[in-house]
Protein backbone atom coordinates (compact mmCIF):
# COMPACT_ATOMS: atom_id res chain seq x y z
CA UNK A 1 0.00 0.00 0.00
CA UNK A 2 1.45 2.97 -0.83
CA UNK A 3 1.73 5.99 1.48
CA UNK A 4 1.17 9.22 -0.68
CA UNK A 5 2.04 12.52 0.38
CA UNK A 6 -0.27 15.18 1.60
CA UNK A 7 1.15 18.15 -0.82
CA UNK A 8 0.34 15.60 -3.32
CA UNK A 9 -3.46 14.26 -2.18
CA UNK A 10 -4.22 18.00 -1.29
CA UNK A 11 -2.43 20.54 -4.10
CA UNK A 12 -2.21 23.96 -2.53
CA UNK A 13 -2.98 22.80 0.85
CA UNK A 14 0.07 24.19 3.04
CA UNK A 15 0.02 26.96 1.04
CA UNK A 16 -3.83 28.27 1.60
CA UNK A 17 -2.55 27.38 5.64
CA UNK A 18 0.17 29.62 5.00
CA UNK A 19 -1.71 32.41 3.84
CA UNK A 20 -4.59 32.30 6.64
CA UNK A 21 -2.13 32.46 9.54
CA UNK A 22 -1.65 36.12 8.81
CA UNK A 23 -3.78 39.80 8.54
CA UNK A 24 -4.58 40.75 5.23
CA UNK A 25 -3.82 44.47 4.80
CA UNK A 26 -7.44 45.39 4.51
CA UNK A 27 -7.95 43.95 7.81
CA UNK A 28 -5.09 45.83 9.69
CA UNK A 29 -6.22 49.25 7.83
CA UNK A 30 -9.18 48.47 9.47
CA UNK A 31 -8.31 47.68 12.26
CA UNK A 32 -6.21 50.71 12.83
CA UNK A 33 -9.23 52.34 12.08
CA UNK A 34 -11.17 51.15 14.90
CA UNK A 35 -7.83 51.87 16.94
CA UNK A 36 -8.41 55.54 15.85
CA UNK A 37 -11.93 55.98 16.69
CA UNK A 38 -11.83 54.67 19.87
CA UNK A 39 -8.90 56.84 20.72
CA UNK A 40 -10.33 60.18 19.79
CA UNK A 41 -13.18 58.84 21.78
CA UNK A 42 -10.96 58.64 25.05
CA UNK A 43 -9.15 61.68 24.56
CA UNK A 44 -12.22 63.70 24.17
CA UNK A 45 -13.39 62.37 27.52
CA UNK A 46 -10.20 63.00 29.30
CA UNK A 47 -10.21 66.39 28.01
CA UNK A 48 -13.78 66.80 29.39
CA UNK A 49 -12.52 65.42 32.66
CA UNK A 50 -9.46 67.67 33.12
CA UNK A 51 -11.66 70.55 31.99
CA UNK A 52 -14.53 69.73 34.68
CA UNK A 53 -11.83 69.56 37.17
CA UNK A 54 -10.17 72.43 36.35
CA UNK A 55 -13.73 74.30 36.92
CA UNK A 56 -14.13 72.57 39.81
CA UNK A 57 -10.73 73.74 41.55
CA UNK A 58 -11.30 77.27 40.25
CA UNK A 59 -14.92 77.57 41.84
CA UNK A 60 -13.43 76.22 44.84
CA UNK A 61 -10.70 79.00 44.88
CA UNK A 62 -13.07 81.53 44.78
CA UNK A 63 -15.33 80.37 47.14
CA UNK A 64 -11.94 80.01 49.63
CA UNK A 65 -11.05 83.81 48.72
CA UNK A 66 -14.58 85.01 49.50
CA UNK A 67 -14.95 83.45 52.86
CA UNK A 68 -11.65 84.17 54.14
CA UNK A 69 -12.64 87.77 52.75
CA UNK A 70 -15.79 87.94 54.78
CA UNK A 71 -13.81 86.11 57.75
CA UNK A 72 -11.56 89.25 57.30
CA UNK A 73 -14.65 92.19 57.23
CA UNK A 74 -16.40 90.42 60.30
CA UNK A 75 -13.24 90.25 62.36
CA UNK A 76 -12.79 94.11 61.80
CA UNK A 77 -16.25 95.36 61.60
CA UNK A 78 -17.56 93.26 65.04
CA UNK A 79 -14.27 95.04 67.14
CA UNK A 80 -14.83 98.38 65.78
CA UNK A 81 -14.85 100.93 68.92
CA UNK A 82 -15.64 104.30 69.45
CA UNK A 83 -12.14 105.73 69.05
CA UNK A 84 -11.94 108.85 66.80
CA UNK A 85 -8.83 109.81 64.89
CA UNK A 86 -7.04 113.22 63.53
CA UNK A 87 -6.82 112.94 60.14
CA UNK A 88 -4.31 113.93 58.21
CA UNK A 89 -5.64 117.42 57.17
CA UNK A 90 -5.36 118.00 60.89
CA UNK A 91 -9.37 117.41 61.13
CA UNK A 92 -11.00 114.97 63.85
CA UNK A 93 -12.73 112.67 62.12
CA UNK A 94 -15.85 110.49 63.69
CA UNK A 95 -14.86 106.76 64.72
CA UNK A 96 -17.00 105.24 62.71
CA UNK A 97 -17.54 106.97 58.83
CA UNK A 98 -19.84 105.03 56.39
CA UNK A 99 -21.37 105.72 53.08
CA UNK A 100 -23.49 103.10 50.41
CA UNK A 101 -19.52 102.31 49.14
CA UNK A 102 -17.34 102.36 51.56
CA UNK A 103 -16.66 102.64 55.31
CA UNK A 104 -14.01 103.84 57.55
CA UNK A 105 -13.54 102.67 60.83
CA UNK A 106 -11.51 102.34 64.03
CA UNK A 107 -10.69 98.64 65.53
CA UNK A 108 -9.18 96.74 68.08
CA UNK A 109 -8.04 93.35 67.06
CA UNK A 110 -4.46 94.48 65.60
CA UNK A 111 -2.03 91.78 66.48
CA UNK A 112 1.48 93.01 68.52
CA UNK A 113 2.80 89.52 69.53
CA UNK A 114 4.54 89.80 72.55
CA UNK A 115 4.66 93.90 72.38
CA UNK A 116 7.85 93.68 69.92
CA UNK A 117 6.37 96.98 67.99
CA UNK A 118 5.93 99.97 70.22
CA UNK A 119 2.73 100.41 68.80
CA UNK A 120 -1.35 100.71 69.81
CA UNK A 121 -3.60 97.09 69.12
CA UNK A 122 -5.93 99.82 67.26
CA UNK A 123 -5.80 100.21 63.60
CA UNK A 124 -7.87 101.96 61.04
CA UNK A 125 -9.25 100.63 58.41
CA UNK A 126 -11.29 101.05 55.88
CA UNK A 127 -13.31 99.32 53.12
CA UNK A 128 -13.76 100.91 49.28
CA UNK A 129 -15.77 99.48 46.58
CA UNK A 130 -14.51 100.82 42.96
CA UNK A 131 -14.28 99.38 39.85
CA UNK A 132 -15.96 96.20 40.44
CA UNK A 133 -13.88 95.61 42.92
CA UNK A 134 -13.96 95.63 46.89
CA UNK A 135 -10.30 97.26 48.09
CA UNK A 136 -9.14 97.17 52.27
CA UNK A 137 -7.42 100.14 53.29
CA UNK A 138 -5.14 100.82 56.42
CA UNK A 139 -3.51 103.39 57.95
CA UNK A 140 -0.39 102.39 60.46
CA UNK A 141 -1.46 104.80 62.73
CA UNK A 142 -4.52 106.59 64.12
CA UNK A 143 -3.37 110.03 64.25
CA UNK A 144 -2.16 111.01 60.94
CA UNK A 145 0.31 113.13 60.10
CA UNK A 146 0.39 115.13 56.77
CA UNK A 147 2.44 112.64 54.42
CA UNK A 148 0.38 109.60 56.32
CA UNK A 149 -1.16 107.58 53.32
CA UNK A 150 -2.97 104.21 53.68
CA UNK A 151 -1.84 100.30 52.51
CA UNK A 152 -4.62 99.63 49.36
CA UNK A 153 -5.24 95.34 48.99
CA UNK A 154 -7.59 94.66 46.62
CA UNK A 155 -9.61 91.67 48.30
CA UNK A 156 -12.42 91.12 45.36
CA UNK A 157 -12.93 91.27 41.63
CA UNK A 158 -15.84 90.60 39.47
CA UNK A 159 -18.38 92.55 42.18
CA UNK A 160 -20.78 94.40 39.99
CA UNK A 161 -23.02 95.40 42.91
CA UNK A 162 -21.89 96.05 46.54
CA UNK A 163 -23.69 98.37 49.09
CA UNK A 164 -23.03 98.83 52.93
CA UNK A 165 -26.02 99.52 55.17
CA UNK A 166 -25.67 100.88 58.94
CA UNK A 167 -28.47 99.67 61.56
CA UNK A 168 -29.62 102.38 64.35
CA UNK A 169 -30.59 101.66 67.87
CA UNK A 170 -34.40 101.55 66.39
CA UNK A 171 -33.47 98.67 64.34
CA UNK A 172 -33.73 100.93 60.88
CA UNK A 173 -30.90 100.33 58.61
CA UNK A 174 -29.32 104.20 56.78
CA UNK A 175 -27.33 104.33 53.59
CA UNK A 176 -24.39 106.91 55.59
CA UNK A 177 -23.31 107.45 58.70
CA UNK A 178 -22.94 109.25 61.57
CA UNK A 179 -26.86 109.99 61.07
CA UNK A 180 -27.78 113.31 60.15
CA UNK A 181 -30.91 113.67 62.47
CA UNK A 182 -28.29 114.49 65.67
CA UNK A 183 -28.75 111.19 67.17
CA UNK A 184 -25.86 110.35 69.51
CA UNK A 185 -24.29 107.13 68.17
CA UNK A 186 -21.21 106.99 67.53
CA UNK A 187 -21.22 103.33 66.12
CA UNK A 188 -23.76 101.61 64.38
CA UNK A 189 -25.43 98.28 66.18
CA UNK A 190 -24.69 96.42 62.57
CA UNK A 191 -23.42 96.49 59.17
CA UNK A 192 -25.34 94.70 56.28
CA UNK A 193 -23.29 93.79 53.48
CA UNK A 194 -25.38 93.48 50.27
CA UNK A 195 -22.91 92.33 47.09
CA UNK A 196 -23.24 90.62 43.70
CA UNK A 197 -20.77 88.46 42.62
CA UNK A 198 -21.06 87.16 39.15
CA UNK A 199 -22.12 83.78 38.51
CA UNK A 200 -22.95 83.17 42.13
CA UNK A 201 -26.15 86.15 42.47
CA UNK A 202 -26.57 88.45 45.53
CA UNK A 203 -24.65 88.05 49.35
CA UNK A 204 -26.36 89.52 52.11
CA UNK A 205 -24.06 89.26 55.71
CA UNK A 206 -25.35 91.19 58.61
CA UNK A 207 -22.49 91.80 61.16
CA UNK A 208 -23.07 92.90 64.76
CA UNK A 209 -20.81 95.29 66.45
CA UNK A 210 -19.50 93.67 69.96
CA UNK A 211 -18.83 96.96 71.54
CA UNK A 212 -22.98 97.86 70.71
CA UNK A 213 -24.09 94.06 71.81
CA UNK A 214 -25.43 94.91 75.03
CA UNK A 215 -27.36 97.64 74.56
CA UNK A 216 -30.99 97.06 73.67
CA UNK A 217 -31.54 96.72 69.61
CA UNK A 218 -34.24 95.91 67.80
CA UNK A 219 -33.13 93.61 65.27
CA UNK A 220 -35.13 93.96 61.88
CA UNK A 221 -36.91 90.63 61.26
CA UNK A 222 -38.10 89.33 57.86
CA UNK A 223 -41.26 87.27 57.23
CA UNK A 224 -41.02 84.01 57.24
CA UNK A 225 -38.30 84.16 59.58
CA UNK A 226 -39.92 83.90 62.80
CA UNK A 227 -37.33 83.43 65.97
CA UNK A 228 -34.24 83.67 63.45
CA UNK A 229 -32.11 86.52 64.63
CA UNK A 230 -29.71 88.38 62.24
CA UNK A 231 -26.00 87.01 64.25
CA UNK A 232 -22.73 87.80 63.22
CA UNK A 233 -21.97 86.83 59.67
CA UNK A 234 -25.43 85.43 58.90
CA UNK A 235 -25.21 84.85 55.16
CA UNK A 236 -28.28 84.75 52.63
CA UNK A 237 -27.60 83.73 48.75
CA UNK A 238 -30.81 83.82 46.69
CA UNK A 239 -28.59 81.39 44.14
CA UNK A 240 -29.54 83.43 40.98
CA UNK A 241 -26.36 85.01 39.19
CA UNK A 242 -26.41 88.11 38.91
CA UNK A 243 -30.38 88.87 38.88
CA UNK A 244 -31.77 91.84 41.12
CA UNK A 245 -34.42 91.41 43.37
CA UNK A 246 -38.01 93.27 43.09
Amino acid sequence: MSIMRNDICFPGFFRRSVRTAGFTLLEILIALFIFTILSLMMVGGLHSVINAQSGSEDKAERLRKLQMVLLVMSRDIEQAINRPIIDANGREEAAFVGTPQSMVFTHAGFANPAGAVARSTLQRTGYLWSELALSRLTWPVLDQAPQTKPHSRRLLTDVPEMQFQFLDKQGRFHDNWPLEDGDDEPLPRGVRIIMTVVNWGKLSELYLIAAQAGKNTQLPQKPGQLGSTPGSGEQKMDGKPDEKRE
